[in-house]
């Protein structure tokens, strides 16, 4: 009947709206912050008006992996090999 549609979406919900909510702690306990990323940061913000490009996002993202080979390892000037 209808009624045995409601469980099904139900369920759904609760994982999808518990996969949600996990990812905090584990982000706490791994990266020691809320999230994996910091994108909403000022220096983000200098960087995106001052260079005008909308995909700076992703372009920090591409950096970071490129250079540590791995994209949640947030790297600074030192991962950069001298020439």
């Amino acid at each position: 009947m209808w009624y045995e549609q409601l469980y099904s979406g139900a369920i759904t919900i609760f994982f999808v709206w518990g996969a949600c909510l996990m990812s905090y702690p584990f982000n706490r306990l791994d990266v020691h912050r809320a999230y994996r990323r910091n994108y909403g940061n000022l220096e983000r913000l200098i960087c995106h008006f001052t260079t005008f490009n909308n995909n700076f996002r992703i372009q920090l993202s591409q950096r970071d992996h490129r250079l540590t080979g791995n994209q949640y390892v947030i790297s600074g000037l030192n991962a950069i090999p001298d020439a």
